[in-house]
């Protein structure tokens, strides 16, 4: 099963972030655990896209 859409998030640091967003469940198999795998992006060149940028740079 899939979903997906924007989601508005406020970041400590970014500030609010309007992102799009992909969420994959993977069902669970007799005896595990299940998964869901949740995916966020924002549109090339947008205020999100640099604010992404920042943080990923203020964590090297």
């Amino acid at each position: 099963m899939c979903a997906a859409g924007r989601k508005p998030l406020r970041h400590p640091e970014a500030g609010l972030l309007t992102l799009d967003y992909e969420t994959l469940h993977v069902p669970a198999a007799p005896g595990e655990t299940g998964l869901v795998v949740h995916v966020f992006s924002a549109d090339e060149d947008s205020q999100e896209a640099t604010a992404l940028g920042r943080l990923a740079t203020a964590m090297t």
